[in-house]
């Protein structure tokens, strides 16, 4: 059962976390002046139960996968998607640049592309099935499908914590892919939508919502792609290993939407990134009790937002292992205001 991964996701070390935020007030600024980078700072402490975590070790995954394959509205039959995945493969899209700067590796995985990859240099080729079915025609994924590429994400994100792996961006490449996204986080948002309908006087009811409560991988089945559900496992497995991950648009949020519904605590783990003019994305932020941090009014996604949103964790630790105490720095405390009784000379 996908619920037992739960049980595998240690929640995060409190009493690590409030040594760091400890540490933070003392750093030379006022009081909470550093707002989300000072949470996300005590975050990763709590992850990673070190109260001065030093940059992590990083890596980005993308996964491949065509949705509604036989649908009318597929006219090129994934070769846009495979001009995508050989620029990223090749190193040579906006990812891949940022990447480098991060000293970052990029891993592509095509689980679900329409078009044929065995010739394509630098890809992780796992192709569940040949892209995802019309939902309008039955599951869009086989249950073996589906269930392989879960196991095949969290068997990746086993492998990237060996190799020593700390902090993990998401992304993704495929056609329709925002169907797929739409809905399964409408499937594991359920509750929620239906209040917000009764609000605005209608009533709504849906086989998808009790599915998310009883069986999740049912829904991911019948309503997902093989991107989804891949990055769904990886969530899992890179939350039970101490991982931070950051997701990108709502493709990946709706992966990150249904890791959370499957195991609560992969909440703690999970941070955002990027700000995109979809209210699916939006609905995915506040479900993930998430604010994005990122607004650059993009239309490429590729893990393109995720990866800059490494470069802020980088940041946020940066601020703890470069800024000096008041008590280090010879610098007096607060004697008053927020601060005071906070701020104290022996903190260093």
């Amino acid at each position: 059962m996908l619920e037992a991964w739960n049980d595998q996701i240690a929640p995060l070390d409190t009493s690590v976390m409030e040594q760091c935020r400890e540490y933070v007030d003392n750093l030379t600024k006022p009081l909470g002046s550093l707002a989300q980078l000072e949470e996300m700072a005590i975050r990763i402490a709590g992850i990673t139960c070190r109260k001065k975590p030093a940059r992590l070790q990083k890596a980005i995954v993308i996964a491949a996968a065509d949705t509604s394959i036989d649908s009318p509205d597929n006219q090129d039959h994934g070769k846009k998607s495979l001009a995508e995945l050989m620029l990223i493969a090749g190193g040579a899209a906006p990812v891949s640049a940022l990447a480098r700067e991060l000293q970052a590796p990029v891993y592509v995985a095509d689980v679900g592309l329409e078009q044929n990859t065995e010739h394509v240099a630098g890809v992780m080729l796992h192709k569940m099935q040949n892209g995802s079915q019309s939902l309008q025609k039955g599951d869009a994924l086989t249950q073996e499908a589906c269930a392989e590429a879960i196991a095949f994400g969290g068997a990746l994100a086993g492998e990237l914590a060996h190799s020593g792996v700390e902090a993990l961006a998401l992304g993704e490449i495929g056609a329709r892919g925002a169907l797929a996204a739409l809905a399964v986080t409408t499937a594991f948002l359920g509750p929620e939508l239906s209040e917000a309908m009764r609000a605005q006087g209608f009533t709504a009811q849906s086989e998808a919502w009790t599915l998310a409560q009883t069986e999740p991988e049912t829904v991911l089945t019948r309503y997902g792609n093989a991107s989804i559900a891949m990055l769904t496992g990886l969530v899992l497995g890179a939350a039970a290993r101490h991982m931070a991950i950051v997701f990108d648009n709502s493709v990946t949020g709706a992966a990150a939407v249904a890791a959370a519904a499957i195991a609560p605590r992969v909440k703690d783990y999970v941070f955002a990134s990027a700000a995109y003019p979809d209210p699916l994305h939006q609905l995915q932020l506040q479900k993930l009790g998430l604010q994005a941090a990122l607004h650059y009014d993009f239309t490429l996604a590729q893990g393109l937002g995720s990866t800059l949103g490494l470069s802020l964790l980088d940041a946020s630790l940066d601020m703890l292992n470069e800024m000096r105490t008041f008590g280090a720095a010879g610098v007096a405390v607060a004697e008053d205001g927020p601060g005071k009784g906070r701020q104290r000379e022996e903190v260093r």
